[in-house]
């Protein structure tokens, strides 16, 4: 088997078709079209669109909502519930 350091066409035509889809599922803001990060908050402001912190700090109004940014699977993801029945105390 030949070694190369080329990636072969099929797996760079995966790897950029599935950044695509990540880079359309990302939240980016309406001000300066940077991506937000998980974990940041996020502005709207009515007839402005939503704002990153930076950009919320330069509007005159006060935003209509807030909300955090999320993972693509926030939501859907497993959660583990503990149904053990309570112990007694003796």
């Amino acid at each position: 088997m030949q070694e190369t350091n080329e990636m072969p066409a099929l797996e760079l035509a995966l790897l950029r078709r599935s950044l695509g889809e990540i880079a359309g599922r990302v939240e980016h803001c309406d001000g300066c079209g940077r991506a937000l990060l998980i974990g940041e908050r996020v502005y709207e402001f009515e007839g402005r669109g939503r704002r990153c912190a930076l950009c919320a700090d330069r509007e005159r109004q006060a935003p209509a909502d807030s909300h955090t940014v999320h993972t693509a699977a926030h939501g859907h993801s497993i959660r583990l519930l503990d149904r053990r029945p309570a112990k007694r105390a003796a």
